[in-house]
């Protein structure tokens, strides 16, 4: 019996986890990574619950205060009968001065803070997605590229190896040629590495507990080009960059302070309802308590909201001004690698695939010297891996521009 149950444990375990193992996801897009870190990312998780435990403040900034409820028994134990005292006081604060709409205007305050600060967290998560998302199609492009050159000098090292078998050519020059087919495998482990690397970072950021160990990505490296003016950078940063906005609203929550800690000065009021049991007799009572304000009026609290409104404006003045050398920054990144990828692209990349063609074609027939080759083969090789660098750096330092105007620049 209890072998048999140990039998159905292991099998219903064993269908989870190839269950679990088929629902993973095995092909990933960008649109796909971007909603798996939205919805999967621990990071904004954490960000989300710290969201909802700050809006559970407008709960209790909105709440009356509790009625208060005393009791006191005297003359107990007296020998006559009946002298025992009961008392029952029941007490109800009133609030003055718009304390708790002054309260509640605090914590919504708060609440829009962190929810600023929420969308700079989630805007965050994006950005690293998508970076890692061209960390691994630059890490593709790089293997194929190393792949293609491998494949072309290993062609030419078989061919100059029966020719060296024959005589044509002597073994040192044959030898180059293989030492030379060493670096062309090992840029092709270093670029799988690479590529390893940039999918684990990929699959942390995006969801591992969703995303199949061994997957593969969709899409393209390639080159687009984008105009964008400071100004209007500008623009876009301070209508939709996350702490912006949370700077600006935190100045409106320490004006809410400011109002609060004023009508916290404010005299509360407790109206009381009196019962006594004097022996025999019952009687009834009313009054009232009033705290004198005479020494504390709450200017302690005044003065440190005060304070504090100074604080948070000068926070958001550095807050400006770290948002324009951001995008001044991203912007000089973005036409630095624009640059250099159209000099590539249409100038060094072609010559350099021509020099190597050329070359080749003399080498094959005896028309050009081993070193010759050798360095046409390594200059392509340069320019190639180059140029793969550059489109992944434009499109990095393009998405960490998005990252400093809180917006979307691609289409």
């Amino acid at each position: 019996m209890d072998r048999f149950i140990f039998i159905i444990i292991c099998v219903t375990s064993f269908a989870v986890t190839v269950g679990n193992a088929q629902d993973r996801i095995t092909t990933l897009s960008l649109e796909e990574a971007i909603a798996l870190a939205t919805r999967e990312n621990f990071t904004l998780r954490a960000a989300q619950f710290d969201f909802q435990a700050t809006r559970a403040n407008e709960i209790t900034a909105g709440l009356i205060p509790n009625p208060a409820l005393s009791y006191m028994a005297e003359q107990l134990g007296e020998p006559e009968k009946n002298k025992d005292q009961h008392t029952v006081i029941l007490g109800q604060i009133i609030e003055t001065g718009g304390k708790r709409a002054r309260r509640l205007d605090s914590a919504r305050a708060a609440t829009r803070v962190a929810g600023h600060v929420l969308a700079g967290v989630q805007q965050q998560i994006v950005f690293q997605t998508k970076k890692s998302y061209t960390d691994v199609l630059t890490a593709k492009a790089a293997v194929d590229l190393a792949d293609q050159n491998v494949k072309s000098l290993g062609e030419i090292e078989r061919i100059q190896r029966l020719r060296a078998n024959k005589g044509d050519i002597s073994e040192l020059e044959l030898l180059r040629i293989q030492v030379q087919q060493f670096a062309f495998q090992r840029d092709a482990a270093d670029a799988r590495q690479a590529l390893q690397a940039a999918k684990i970072a990929l699959r942390a950021v995006a969801g591992p507990d969703r995303i199949a160990e061994d997957y593969d990505v969709t899409g393209k490296l390639d080159f687009r080009d984008f105009a964008f003016t400071k100004p209007d950078l500008y623009n876009l940063a301070r209508a939709n960059r996350p702490d912006l906005r949370a700077a600006g609203t935190a100045r409106e929550k320490a004006q809410a302070d400011i109002n609060l800690a004023h009508a916290n000065a404010w005299w509360d009021i407790t109206p009381q309802l009196e019962y006594r049991k004097d022996g025999k007799f019952d009687s009834y009572g009313v009054g009232i308590s009033v705290p004198l304000r005479v020494f504390d009026r709450n200017q302690g609290e005044i003065a440190r909201t005060l304070a504090d409104a100074r604080r948070v404006d000068a926070a958001y003045q550095a807050t400006v001004v770290q948002a324009q050398s951001e995008i001044d920054t991203a912007f000089g990144a973005m036409a630095t690698e624009r640059q250099k990828v159209t000099s590539l692209s249409d100038t060094y990349l072609p010559k350099a695939q021509q020099a190597r063609q050329t070359v080749e074609f003399a080498y094959r027939r005896g028309g050009a010297s081993l070193l010759d080759f050798l360095d046409a083969q390594r200059s392509y090789r340069e320019t190639s891996l180059e140029y793969v660098r550059s489109l992944g750096n434009y499109w990095t330092a393009l998405y960490q521009l998005e990252l400093a105007v809180g917006g979307s620049l691609v289409k």
